[in-house]
């Protein structure tokens, strides 16, 4: 028992050197050369990265290193609780496996502009395969240099346990019947016993898989005979945002969506978007978007993770004045939803207009402008991009079971929803 301790702690100090004192885990990358960061459901490059437990699909996880010398890459999992908190469990119990593998699938660009090196990991392979469900997250780090983190990235794995019967409507509230959308929801439980349903039932529910718009915790409103009804409640009540500007680059010698110029400058191709515009006080339109995600793809070429190249994008968003109240973003999965430096638009007073410049492998991409309040440090992009009831959105519904003899947290039902289906 004394040897697994110590092995638990010296694996443990190896492995948290950025996250030691980081109690939640997000969709992040550490390293300023990582980039593209990718998880989907193998075969899938537009799924939500979620999979069930002994089934046979698998989570992919893909980036770039803009290093092109073949880094020590190693990974661990590490499992959490239903708020992304690390769990109570050892690496033996919801995994078999030795918890710390190298990456071996890596390929290097080709006729690229920007070199770079590709790696891929794919959970559950050989070395690894998942006992239980629920939240994962896949640690890398960089085994050269003193085990420094390189990124760590979110999947879900979930036992199809209980039923979801869930429709998005609007909102009876006056206040937020325009701007929100209210997602009406049931939990059928026969193959379950559940002693108390408002501890032992953890419900969260995201909106595009986005980190800002997660409910979680939803209590229910009424509990049936093997049914937790959680309809008429402000408690699921999310904003519904707009729909996602669009723009793709599958060929940088051709105008793409919404691209209004392509130059070569200084051995890499720059690529000026067509002129934003403010659309806080517009009717609502829709247009067919991907809710914030991204696809990296170039013409004439299935392998796009090899042969795509990297560009600076120009985001351009003209605005009379400064936004006094906060900066304001680019922001989308290509972010991972993060507001860094890497993302923020600066204000220019001679031309009037917001601007950002951000490296962008070849694709087809989805984003808004988003402000963070910096008073409350709140995101809110309903000041540039307004909201709207109409909007399409995806809401992923996921049901946790405490399962206090196992001390975890299993993941015992998920669901994806639209708001417009």
């Amino acid at each position: 028992m004394k040897m697994r301790v110590v092995a638990i702690l010296v694996v443990l100090l190896m492995f948290n050197k950025v996250n030691i004192a980081q109690n939640k885990y997000l969709t992040k990358i550490y390293s300023k050369t990582i980039k593209t960061l990718k998880l989907y459901v193998d075969g899938n490059d537009l799924s939500y990265p979620a999979i069930e437990l002994n089934g046979d699909t698998r989570v992919v996880i893909q980036f770039d290193d803009l290093v092109v010398n073949i880094r020590d890459y190693k990974y661990r999992i590490i499992h959490c609780n239903n708020d992304w908190s690390v769990s109570e469990m050892f690496s033996d119990e919801f995994m078999d496996g030795f918890n710390e593998n190298s990456i071996q699938e890596y390929q290097f660009s080709s006729n690229t502009k920007v070199p770079y090196v590709n790696y891929k990991i794919v959970i559950p392979n050989e070395d690894v395969k998942l006992k239980v469900s629920g939240n994962y997250i896949l640690e890398v780090v960089d085994d050269s240099d003193e085990k420094e983190t390189v990124l760590t990235a979110r999947f879900l794995v979930y036992e199809p346990i209980v039923k979801i019967n869930a429709e998005v409507k609007q909102p009876i509230g006056v206040e937020n019947k325009n701007n929100s959308q209210e997602i009406k929801l049931s939990v059928i439980h026969e193959e379950l016993s559940i002693d108390d349903p408002f501890n032992d039932i953890k419900v969260s529910i995201i909106q595009n898989n986005r980190p800002d718009r997660i409910l979680q915790d939803v209590k229910p409103v009424f509990v049936k005979d093997n049914e937790l009804i959680y309809s008429y409640s402000d408690d699921i009540v999310m904003p519904a945002g707009n729909e996602f500007r669009i723009f793709s680059i599958p060929n940088i010698h051709k105008y793409g969506l919404n691209v209004n110029d392509i130059k070569f400058v200084d051995t890499v191709y720059h690529i000026q978007l067509r002129l934003d515009e403010r659309r806080s006080f517009k009717k609502y339109f829709w247009e067919e978007d991907m809710n914030g995600k991204y696809i990296i793809n170039i013409e004439n070429n299935d392998d796009a993770y090899m042969y795509a190249d990297y560009v600076y994008v120009h985001f351009l968003l003209p605005m009379s004045e400064p936004i006094i109240e906060g900066k304001v973003y680019v922001y989308g999965e290509f972010t991972n939803w993060e507001l860094t430096n890497k993302n923020l638009m600066t204000y220019n007073f001679d031309n009037k207009t917001y601007e950002a410049v951000i490296l962008l492998k070849q694709g087809y991409y989805n984003y808004i402008y988003t402000l963070k309040n910096s008073y409350t440090q709140k995101i809110d992009g309903a000041i540039i991009e307004g909201s709207h009831f109409q909007t399409e959105n995806d809401y992923i519904i996921c049901v946790y079971f405490k399962d206090f003899s196992q001390k975890f947290d299993r993941l015992v039902g998920y669901k994806v929803i639209n708001s417009k289906h």
